[in-house]
């Protein structure tokens, strides 16, 4: 047996286990980076998932804390920049490919295949406690998009996130980005629906523009594999529509999230477009920011707003100086909590 294939072996079997595992190169990003398998148990509730957890190995300086990074819908992690800004400021930095997701993928499965949101809690837990066992130090929860609100409800249902140092929310997805009439009469019927027929196929987006403004191939400057996350949005069903709906009910009735909540956005969002316009470089074309700041307020008694102007969807994979303002945002928050506790 292969040095390489004892080392995947003993990573699984520490993932079980939750011990300190030996990780591998990640073959995607390369050094310094490096990633482990995680396989969940089977429960009375969830079978078992696969999940991969990528970790940045750290440079010089003092670490402060690890963040743990959860990605969005149709997406995975690819943010070297994201990684070595965060390693630079002092956080050892992680990130979670969820499964059916990025390099958690199984051949044949559905990407981004979703039930339940508390699907993905397993697979979080194993990452947390490989993190504390290897790192000693407080953990701070990251989430874009979808991965905003799987952070958000994993810290409600994780005793309000009591053992966490902050949370961290970039553009999260509290609410459908419909009119205002199909968020309250048809979507309620669509995720009950989709309780019965959660196979039931429903439209995706057509318009590829937010992926070509991020793909260095297109108009953008970020490469990654599109096999993963896509110009156009994977198949979506009833049943993921479902699984989001009541994770957003949930926490738009109002949370008591424990530490300090950082919920960041662009100044504008743009929708309903047929054709490219330059606003898509400088504003969110996924989600409605008036939604994220009115629902983002109600997660908790610490919650601190940011509009970043000029920012898209994913503020950290902005223009240059728009990134540096969502990165400087980031970390003063972090500081700032970290040297208060």
């Amino acid at each position: 047996m292969s040095a390489v294939w004892k080392a995947f072996l003993l990573c699984l079997v520490a993932s079980f286990a939750y011990a300190a595992p030996v990780f591998v190169v990640d073959t995607e990003l390369g050094e310094p980076f490096e990633t482990c398998s995680i396989k969940t148990p089977v429960t009375a509730t969830e079978k078992s998932y696969n999940a991969v957890l990528v970790h940045r190995k750290p440079g010089e300086a003092p670490r402060k804390a690890a963040i743990l990074y959860i990605h969005g819908f149709n997406d995975y992690f690819f943010q070297r920049e994201l990684a070595a800004r965060a390693d630079s400021a002092g956080y050892e930095f992680f990130a979670l490919d969820l499964h059916a997701n990025g390099r958690a993928i199984i051949p044949g499965e559905q990407r981004g295949k979703l039930r339940n949101v508390p699907e993905y809690y397993a697979e979080m837990d194993s990452a947390v406690s490989i993190i504390r066992e290897t790192t000693n130090l407080p953990v701070v929860l990251l989430g874009h998009s979808t991965g905003g609100l799987v952070v958000s409800l994993y810290a409600v249902d994780r005793e309000n996130a009591k053992d966490f140092a902050a949370i961290v929310l970039n553009s999260p997805f509290l609410e459908f980005n419909f009119h205002p009439l199909l968020v309250k009469l048809a979507l309620p019927f669509l995720s009950k629906y989709g309780d019965r027929k959660p196979d039931f196929s429903v439209p995706t987006s057509n318009k590829p523009f937010y992926g070509e403004s991020l793909y260095k191939g297109a108009r953008g400057e970020w490469d990654f594999d599109t096999t993963k996350k896509s110009f156009l949005s994977p198949t979506q069903d009833l049943g993921w529509v479902r699984a989001i709906h009541l994770a957003q009910f949930r926490l738009q009735k109002g949370r008591d999230i424990i530490p300090p909540v950082l919920v960041m956005h662009s100044s504008c969002s743009v929708r309903g477009l047929d054709e490219w316009i330059d606003d898509i470089r400088n504003c969110d074309a996924v989600l409605n920011v008036e939604d994220i700041e009115k629902y983002g307020a109600r997660l908790g008694k610490r919650v601190t707003d940011v509009a970043i102007e000029g920012g898209i969807h994913d503020l950290y994979l902005s223009k240059k100086p728009v990134r540096e303002a969502a990165y400087k945002a980031t970390f003063d928050f972090l500081n700032q909590v970290l040297e208060s506790r």
